[in-house]
């Protein structure tokens, strides 16, 4: 088990590195000059060669990347246009989005699991029909006329929701109340794909050998399908879990926008309308990382699913 970690750790920080190189060399090639940008409205040749000097833009690429990933092991991901530091920014951000995500993920799970076991289980009639039926259509509706929709119904007709806005989970009841439609917004979607993933990994476990011996051996069905199919149907659902997680991380902007929401996502639309290299560099970086970790984590779920992945050493 250790050298399994050891190995799927390394690989880890292989990609991350990786991608912080695709992230600094992407960024420059971003069309405009940095200098201009953080200057502001002061187009001075004076100001913007200096404005050069002070942040390495006049130095060779090589040398700005070293001088900017050793800052960032240390946490310094530099200033944003503003003056601000770029890491406090992402920190203050950051959570919130996490937390939207993670409700969505949450609610997915409860949702989307369940209805996909039933459905394979009862393959061919009603019930299964019903639900994927049901999980076309969630799949088919846009977000933004989800969440709007919500909020003419829970928050402008019934009064029961706020219609948007944060409020710091210190406050947990009132956080609640502020973050349940926007999860519930992103979680429909992420239920649909999780039980349409979860019945045909389960119909392909219920046709195989080891479980068909099961039933030979006069085991309950209840006992068949939770001990037997589902472990291994479990495998392919916690990829998609593990992929949609870094999406809802990064991806989250429409739905924060339409509940007012100041997180990642929307910190990603304003340093991109605001040009701000050093936010969006910072920004993709943070984002990189979290799609590595969440696979990393994926990984160290599979080998606890499947001890056999530890020994191959591989998740396929």
């Amino acid at each position: 088990m250790g050298s399994f970690v050891l190995r799927k750790v390394g690989a880890a920080l292989i990609v991350l590195f990786l991608s912080s190189i695709l992230v600094f060399l992407g960024v420059r090639a971003l069309p405009g000059d940095p200098a201009i940008a953080l200057g502001g409205e002061n187009r001075d040749p004076a100001v913007l060669a200096q404005i050069r000097h002070d942040y390495g833009l006049d130095k060779p690429v090589p040398i700005q990347y070293a001088h900017w990933i050793g800052h960032a092991l240390r946490g310094d991901l530099g200033t944003d246009s503003r003056g601000l530091s770029v890491a406090h920014t992402i920190v203050v951000k950051l959570p919130i989005t996490l937390e939207l995500a993670s409700l969505s993920v949450l609610l997915g799970v409860l949702i989307g699991i369940p209805v996909g076991i039933i459905s394979a289980v009862r393959r061919g009639k009603l019930s299964d029909y019903t639900s994927t039926t049901t999980a076309l259509v969630a799949l088919s509706v846009p977000h933004f006329w989800l969440g709007l929709m919500m909020i003419i119904v829970f928050a402008v007709n019934l009064h029961w929701l706020p219609a948007g806005d944060y409020v710091s989970i210190s406050h947990p009841l009132e956080n609640l109340r502020h973050m349940l439609m926007p999860a519930v917004v992103l979680g429909t979607g992420l239920a649909a794909v999780l039980a349409r993933q979860m019945r045909s990994a389960m119909l392909e476990s219920l046709n195989a050998d080891y479980v068909r011996t099961a039933r030979a051996k006069g085991l309950s069905e209840w006992s068949v399908v939770c001990k037997h199919a589902l472990r291994n149907s479990l495998i392919t659902v916690t990829t998609v879990i593990g992929l949609q997680l870094g999406a809802l991380i990064s991806g989250a902007v429409v739905t924060e926008a339409i509940f007012s929401i100041a997180g990642f996502g929307r910190l990603t639309v304003e340093s991109i309308q605001q040009r701000d290299y050093a936010l969006i560099q910072g920004i993709v970086l943070v984002a990189a990382s979290g799609y590595v970790i969440v696979n990393l984590g994926v990984d160290l779920v599979y080998s606890f699913l499947n001890p056999r992945i530890r020994v191959s050493g591989s998740s396929t």
